[in-house]
């Protein structure tokens, strides 16, 4: 039986089809949204970026996570699906009609606008969320990316030198992105790629590779505990170089924590959890296992999942659980938001 939200959502999309169509054949500019929503949603996102998930008071941003939160209530599952295979004319008119994807599209546009331009001095790194546990790292000499799923990840090609898949959920990959980066030559590193054969960057056992000035260890873990759910999550601890000051990032993907599954015996500096479903289950390996000194917790508002019950965690319930992780500088960025290491800080 289809849901009243998923039904809503069809109807959007098809009311939008429709609109967009006629205005086609009429040869008429396109008016399903007006301006000023649009201009609203990318004013809240504009606000949230002059705070820092760092901020020792965060009341502005638990306000501008209200009106977010309402936003991303408001697109059903099967509307953001429907959106991320969409022809541009018609995800464009979507992002104009969706506060969220609104939101969504101008994260992207800032993020790639730093990316591109951004130049990190020697001893610094950029951080970069992009959307859900996509995240990009930029150094002086180098830039990768981790998990990236976005409408638009394609167009980070140009700019990253490798990037690294935790496990084939399509929530932690862009095929397009991936693609383009086979088409350059550039590595992919991931465990389940079998096309070429012999791929050196895929490996279903922990492996070590050296790219550039930066030295990935990868080790595997599980996704669930049960066996016919499974899938195998990679994680990855990468020392990114002499050039970063020797700054540490490690990313989890989904893993589900397993303390005798990690293997790391060098220190971290920023690690990247999911929200954990078992709950605080973060907490089996964090303080444990390893001490980061900071977490980024991350897995928040995945748009793709229905509701809470099918893990897409609201920006409340990332806060609350950030505060229970066993690192006291635990933090829960959001989409488009970028924070510098310097002088052994984020910031």
């Amino acid at each position: 039986m289809m849901t009243f939200r998923r039904c809503t959502g069809l109807l959007l999309a098809a009311a939008v089809l429709l609109c967009c169509v006629s205005c086609a054949k009429n040869g008429s500019r396109c008016q399903n949204n007006p301006q000023p929503k649009r201009s609203e949603a990318g004013a809240v996102m504009e606000s949230l970026w002059k705070t820092s998930p760092a901020d020792a008071d965060l009341t502005s941003r638990k306000a501008l996570f209200v009106t977010i939160q309402g936003y991303a209530d408001a697109l059903s599952a099967s509307t953001f699906k429907s959106f991320l295979t969409a022809r541009d004319w018609l995800a464009e008119s979507l992002v104009k009609s969706e506060d969220i994807l609104c939101c969504y599209d101008a994260a992207f546009r800032r993020v790639l606008e730093g990316v591109k331009n951004d130049r990190p001095s020697r001893g610094e790194v950029h951080l970069y969320l992009l959307y859900n546990m996509g995240y990009i790292v930029k150094t002086s000499s180098g830039c990768f990316g981790v998990d990236i799923f976005h409408r638009r990840a394609a167009e980070l090609g140009s700019y990253l030198d490798f990037i690294c898949i935790t496990h084939v959920h399509q929530d932690h990959k862009s095929e397009a992105l991936v693609d383009a980066m086979l088409s350059a030559g550039k590595p992919v590193v991931q465990n389940y790629l079998d096309n070429p054969p012999g791929y050196p960057y895929t490996s279903t056992s922990a492996k070590d590779y050296v790219i550039g000035g930066f030295k990935i260890h990868s080790f595997i873990t599980n996704h669930n505990n049960d066996a016919k759910k499974n899938v195998p999550v990679t994680v990855f601890r990468i020392d990114c170089g002499q050039d970063s000051g020797g700054f540490t990032f490690m990313h989890s993907g989904d893993s589900n924590y397993i303390a005798s599954q990690y293997d790391v015996t060098t220190d971290i500096d920023v690690f990247i959890p999911r929200y954990a479903p078992n709950e605080l289950a973060e907490n089996s390996v964090i303080g444990i296992v390893f001490k980061p000194e900071y977490v980024l917790l991350s897995h928040i508002l995945e748009l793709s999942h229905t509701d809470p019950d099918a893990s897409r965690w609201t920006l409340q319930q990332g806060l609350v659980r950030a505060a229970l992780l066993d690192c006291e500088k635990t933090y829960m960025p959001f989409w488009g938001e970028r924070l510098v290491w310097k002088d052994g800080a984020l910031k």
